[in-house]
């Protein structure tokens, strides 16, 4: 499914869930830091890296600039509470 809010769009999967959210300094590795230093949805640096798992246990990641991060907050409101 497609959810849009405003200039947000993030696709979820049938099963899949939100499981983390956190700064980009928290992310493990050098490389994930790379990888996920600009936001999915515009060329701004990143704010918050959130987590999808699938229902068959893998995960992906998306990466939000404050903007967008506020916006996918309204959507998915737990989000802010898996914050770091």
């Amino acid at each position: 499914m497609n959810l849009q809010v405003s200039s947000l769009q993030i696709s979820l999967k049938l099963g899949e869930r939100i499981t983390g959210c956190y700064p980009l300094a928290d992310a493990v590795s050098d490389r994930l830091q790379q990888e996920l230093a600009m936001c999915n949805q515009c060329p701004q640096p990143t704010y918050r890296i959130v987590t999808i798992t699938s229902a068959a246990g893998l995960e992906r990641r998306a990466s939000f600039c404050p903007r967008h991060f506020a916006a996918f907050a309204k959507l998915f409101p737990g989000a802010e509470r898996q914050s770091a």
